[in-house]
């Protein structure tokens, strides 16, 4: 008879553990449904589908006498009011870049506006501004990251500028 109260606890706690393994499955099915919904997009869809945010800038350069490149993340060295701008790319092709909440000089034009093309294999991204025009070659694209690199200066003296997005 004191036996039962043992063996009672104990087939709760293994229907319990069962349970939980259920909630588990169906907690990972969503997720590997939102995987493939991303898989489905294209990288026009991904560079589209919400403002982007810089998280980090890395610059790459080959010191004069180096026999090897150096890759220095600056964005720690950039102004506040250089890291709350957000980036827009929308679907009509126009290009977006919104100051953000502080904006240097409360002068300036909380946006800028240009145009953007990504290439049909989605390797390089053209922006163009009403005073320059860049040529990115992009490193990822995800529904989560975008990496562009650019890159200046002839070959034995190039420097590399890699910006990283998020939403």
């Amino acid at each position: 008879m004191k036996k039962l109260p043992v063996y009672l606890s104990l087939a709760l706690t293994l229907a319990g553990l069962a349970s939980c393994e259920k909630e588990i499955e169906e907690v990972a099915q969503p997720s590997a449904q939102a995987a493939d919904a991303q898989a489905q997009q294209t990288p026009q869809q991904l560079l589209t589908s919400s403002q982007w945010h810089l998280t980090d800038l890395k610059t790459t350069s080959k010191p004069a006498g180096a026999t090897d490149a150096v890759t220095v993340s600056i964005f720690g060295q950039l102004k506040p009011t250089m890291r709350d701008n957000l980036t827009q790319f929308a679907a009509d092709g126009r290009y977006i870049l919104d100051e953000g909440a502080t904006k240097l000089n409360p002068a300036m034009a909380q946006q800028k506006a240009g145009s953007y093309k990504l290439s049909d294999d989605a390797k390089t991204l053209t922006v163009t501004l009403p005073d320059l025009e860049r040529v990115y070659s992009v490193e990822e694209i995800s529904a989560t990251q975008l990496r562009l690199k650019l890159t200046t200066g002839p070959a034995d003296n190039a420097v590399s500028y890699e910006s990283t997005f998020a939403h």
